[in-house]
């Protein structure tokens, strides 16, 4: 079973205006929107204070009806879950097959 977390609260108050490092990691075909996109290093973005993981999606222009789960630090999260400092973000899409 997968839990979802919804909000960071307390720490998003004691980060408040801070400038800090992030990866982001993209998966399958959400890469084709970040040129030159290296899946061993990911993408790395300077943020101030906490943000939501749906300002950094769109921050890299990926359109949210691509992204079907997002993961902070291992676990699947919100758009509106807020990325503290030395967070690694995941994007995954929608995945069909059979």
């Amino acid at each position: 079973m997968c839990r979802t977390v919804r909000n960071n609260n307390i720490n998003s108050l004691r980060n408040r205006g801070r400038l800090m490092p992030v990866k982001i990691f993209l998966s399958a075909s959400l890469r084709k929107y970040v040129p030159h996109y290296d899946p061993l290093t990911g993408v790395e973005r300077t943020i101030k204070g906490p943000i939501p993981v749906s300002d950094l999606c769109r921050d890299l222009g990926i359109p949210f009806d691509t992204v079907k789960i997002a993961m902070v630090n291992g676990r699947r999260v919100t758009m509106d879950y807020r990325v503290e400092e030395d967070g690694r973000v995941a994007f995954f899409p929608p995945v069909g097959g059979g």
